[in-house]
């Protein structure tokens, strides 16, 4: 903790929107200036989802038992300048971006006992940090953090955000477009904690201005 930060009330920042937003990289940079701690939640469930596909569990039963058994040691660093994401001491914050988690995420992600299971660890990592810190996700405002001290909704054009993934994972603008639409329909249309905006939260529309006027702003 920064000398700034020891002598303030600790502040919790909840961060909302849609893939390709900019909302992680934005949310990650903003802390990091600010001297507050950063939670990724949505690289939580890309973790559970790498976790249970590697496992070749998808039925129900067998990820609630999978999950309550408590044999998945999750390692996440809440330092902006150092995100380290690990599943039993091994490192996968490149495994878990990869195409192929990224189609499966929304299943896993849209089960209650997985949003329980996580749920349960995110308001942990929150309440127990020793800084301000900066959450972003898809159901932060609405479920994580309903009483946070500011919620921002980060958003941008469906052609951006699908130029800006497809940049990122070098793949083919079209067939980003078409996945990044049906997970918006998924993530939107679940009945367990759908992405939407809040009337309590400051929208940040991110389509034609740059990384860093969106960090400033």
């Amino acid at each position: 903790m920064n000398a700034s930060n020891a002598t303030r009330q600790k502040l919790v920042i909840a961060v909302d929107g849609p893939s390709g937003s900019g909302k992680s990289s934005i949310s990650r940079e903003s802390a990091k200036r600010l001297g507050f701690n950063f939670l990724d939640t949505g690289a939580m469930y890309r973790m559970v989802t790498l976790y249970l596909t590697k496992q070749n569990i998808s039925n129900e039963k067998e990820i609630d038992f999978a999950l309550k058994s408590n044999k998945i040691n999750f390692e996440i660093s809440t330092k902006p300048d150092e995100i380290v994401f690990k599943i039993d001491g091994t490192d996968v914050s490149k495994a878990i971006r990869t195409e192929d988690v990224t189609k499966k995420v929304s299943y896993y992600a849209a089960l209650q006992i997985v949003r329980n299971f996580l749920l349960e660890k995110q308001r942990h990592i929150i309440e127990t940090s020793t800084n301000s810190i900066v959450v972003e996700g898809r159901d932060i405002g609405s479920v994580v953090i309903p009483n946070a001290d500011l919620k921002i909704f980060i958003t941008a054009s469906e052609e951006v955000r699908a130029q800006r993934r497809a940049k990122e994972l070098n793949l083919d603008v079209t067939q980003v477009l078409k996945s990044q639409k049906n997970r918006d329909e998924k993530d939107s249309n679940r009945e367990i904690s759908p992405l939407k905006k809040l009337e309590d939260s400051i929208i940040l529309d991110t389509s034609s201005i740059s990384f860093d006027e969106s960090v400033e702003t």
